[in-house]
């Protein structure tokens, strides 16, 4: 019975350790504070994928080999707010394509900080998914924006507080979820390198140790094309043992 205490330590262990939430891999992308203009329409299409997967942890919090579609159109109200409203689909682990859910979401700039050294705005949405595809069907999402110019070089962050009505973590209050964007506007005239992070810290009231979080670090390129056509792209690579993982994202857009 000497091999006893060991495995109880192990399950003790096992059965104490925290482990934050996961990114959105519906929708993995930097808000910028600025709105789109007053009556103009923004289509956009999301393609997300986590093509590799390393430990338990990982593969649990991640679901590869999934894909990820998701189709957002955007009307801009007024020069500073605009509403916006996400269908997702994806392939999820039974191999079919399904309707995964919806999003609404309502964007907004703070017009008096346009002549600040940095700029602030929101982002505030409302998810209803189907439980197939998100164990939290139901939560709010709260994005306080920051942004600021130092020649070509751009930085943006993005400072997500998100809470889950039902499914797992519930009762577990506000998670930290930030992101951020380092992008060297115009290179070329069409094209712009950026470097982007993507996070989920957890709960805020019991965060988890640094290995349980979630954090990401995506090479991508924006490149504009046609006047209305925008496209993004990158690939990530996960830095710890929950996000030892690389994803594959893309958005098109175009604007009318």
């Amino acid at each position: 019975m000497h091999y006893v205490r060991p495995v109880l330590l192990a399950l003790l262990m096992i059965g104490v350790a925290r482990t934050a939430g996961a990114i959105d891999l519906y929708e993995i992308q930097i808000y910028p504070v600025e709105t789109a203009p007053p009556g103009h329409v923004d289509l956009e299409l999301h393609l997300n994928s986590v093509t590799r997967a390393a430990g338990e942890e990982a593969k649990q919090q991640l679901s590869p080999y999934q894909i990820h579609a998701t189709l957002e159109a955007t009307y801009g109200m007024v020069p500073w707010l605009e509403i916006g409203q996400y269908l997702a689909t994806g392939r999820l682990d039974n191999g079919n394509y399904e309707y995964a859910g919806s999003r609404t979401k309502v964007h907004f700039s703070i017009p008096q900080t346009a002549d600040w050294l940095i700029s602030f705005g929101g982002n505030v949405e409302l998810d209803y998914m189907r439980r197939a595809a998100e164990e939290n069907a139901l939560g709010l999402e709260m994005r306080p924006i920051a942004e600021t110019h130092f020649g070509n070089l751009g930085l943006i962050g993005n400072f997500a507080f998100e809470k889950p009505f039902n499914g797992p973590g519930t009762h577990e209050g506000v998670t930290f979820a930030p992101s951020g964007e380092l992008e060297y506007v115009q290179l070329l005239p069409w094209l712009s390198p950026a470097l982007e992070y993507y996070g989920d810290l957890g709960p805020l009231g019991d965060l988890p140790g640094a290995p349980h979080q979630q954090h990401f670090l995506v090479p991508a390129v924006n490149l504009e094309f046609a006047d209305h056509g925008a496209l993004n792209l990158g690939v990530g690579f996960g830095l710890t043992q929950a996000s030892d993982a690389t994803l594959l994202k893309a958005i098109v857009g175009w604007t009318f």
